[in-house]
């Protein structure tokens, strides 16, 4: 088949990177490339550069293009002058409108991280993570105008290792996801082939993260907080304060310790264990490694011998 792979981000390369290297196998054939048009980037705003997918295309030889918006009807004139069967979109990141979804002569698909109808959205490996689920996994779905709620075309679950955060699950679920887009091309060979509709009493919806998300509350459970911590890990980052001054928490671990006659916050050092550890609500996180404000990023040995006054240290709780 023809195929047109869309995408922007570093994620969406794996997938294409897959289908390129096992071309000889799967006798499917690239003809062209769609990502987000180049920005301005640099100190002085005047150079513009080409997302990852761009540019990785481009160095394959793969014919590229950019439009501002998936909806020009140039661009998309282009696209039928291509002749495409299949239209693969992955992290592309603008909405479909009904003319773009007419133009393959078998379907748009999309490659999405979540075992769906569970997690629809943009930000479904972070919520897996949220939620402290131990499995996940891809699912490459046709695309119709309503959200993620496409027939399935496969799926293939995938454990979640206790410590993984966002990034280095998502960079694993989106090189898995170039073998099952291998599978499914596969089946839509088929042109009876129509997948399984999605169970719609089992929706659930990714939420928007923001920034002030990355606000630790240590009046949560220890185990809700390394969770979120592993979620926020590139965006928006873990953080909280202590005397006034922001601190980026860049790196803590769970432990059995607990100290039950701590308040939330507290750091408590332990000698014998040489480790820095922050009482929450429900148990104690190892503290590894930090970055205060208008510092680079410490250890958290380098932060505690670096403090003048110890005593009764407390990262602050809450917001108020």
């Amino acid at each position: 088949m023809r195929l047109v792979y869309m995408g922007s981000p570093q994620l969406s390369v794996y997938p294409l990177e897959h289908l390129i290297k096992n071309a000889d196998s799967h006798g499917h054939k690239i003809v062209a490339s769609v990502s987000q048009a180049a920005r301005v980037a640099g100190r002085g705003r005047n150079l513009r550069e080409d997302p990852p997918l761009a540019k990785f295309a481009k160095q394959a030889q793969i014919l590229t293009l950019q439009p501002e918006k998936a909806s020009d009807p140039d661009f998309q004139k282009h696209l039928r002058e291509l002749e495409p069967d299949v239209i693969i979109t992955c992290a592309y990141g603008q909405i479909l409108n009904t003319a773009f979804l007419a133009i393959p002569k078998r379907a748009t698909i999309n490659i999405h991280p979540s075992l769906l109808p569970k997690y629809r959205g943009a930000t479904p490996v972070q919520t897996a993570l949220l939620d402290g689920l131990t499995s996940t996994g891809n699912t490459i779905l046709f695309t119709i105008k309503e959200l993620d709620a496409g027939n399935i075309i496969r799926q293939e679950p995938h454990a979640i290792a206790p410590t993984e955060t966002a990034d280095a699950l998502s960079t694993r679920l989106f090189t898995l996801a170039g073998p099952l887009l291998v599978q499914a091309l596969t089946q839509l060979q088929d042109p009876t082939f129509v997948g399984q509709q999605q169970d719609a009493s089992a929706v659930s919806l990714c939420r928007k993260i923001h920034k002030e998300d990355g606000f630790i509350d240590w009046n949560s459970k220890a185990s809700a907080i390394y969770n979120r911590f592993r979620a926020f890990a590139s965006w928006p980052s873990s953080f909280t304060y202590l005397e006034g001054k922001r601190m980026i928490i860049t790196g803590i671990e769970p432990t059995d310790l607990r100290q039950e006659s701590a308040e939330p916050g507290s750091l408590i050092f332990r000698k014998e264990l040489q480790g820095l550890y922050v009482a929450c609500q429900e148990g104690c996180l190892k503290l590894t490694a930090l970055k205060p404000e208008g510092s680079r990023v410490l250890t958290s040995m380098e932060f505690w011998n670096g403090l003048k006054k110890r005593d009764h240290l407390k990262f602050s709780p809450t917001h108020s």
